[in-house]
């Protein structure tokens, strides 16, 4: 399923589930792409949104998700954990994301696309 806006899935947060992923300055050069690459590996079957929110340290990506099973297969992805830092949505998870699952990542979604005509462009770690 495509993905639509974030400011579309923030207005109605309460029926969808957060999965955030903090990934620290230097482990890769676009987090966005990266965890963008991953949810599209995982073809999620509802709608979906992802944002970013740089900081000093680090940048922190947040997905959130139409469908629990959608984000359960995130969260199994990136070993999240249940936290509830931001109120009002479904269900709330995070994680950090370290050097080793970063490169795991790109391997993951380089073996997907290795046969594809325009895999997509991934980002370097």
């Amino acid at each position: 399923m495509p993905s639509c806006s974030w400011s579309i899935v923030a207005a109605d947060s309460k029926t969808h589930h957060l999965v955030v992923a903090q990934v620290p300055a230097g482990v890769t050069d676009d987090a966005m792409a990266l965890i963008a690459s991953l949810v599209e590996r995982l073809a999620p079957v509802g709608t979906y949104a992802l944002t970013t929110q740089t900081e000093t340290r680090s940048t922190s990506v947040f997905c959130a998700f139409a469908l629990a099973t959608d984000a359960d297969s995130l969260i199994e992805a990136m070993n999240a954990q249940e936290d509830n830092l931001h109120l009002g949505w479904a269900s709330e998870h995070h994680c950090t994301l370290d050097k080793s699952t970063v490169e795991a990542i790109v391997d993951a979604v380089r073996v997907e696309f290795s046969s594809t005509a325009n895999p997509p462009a991934l980002p370097s770690t």
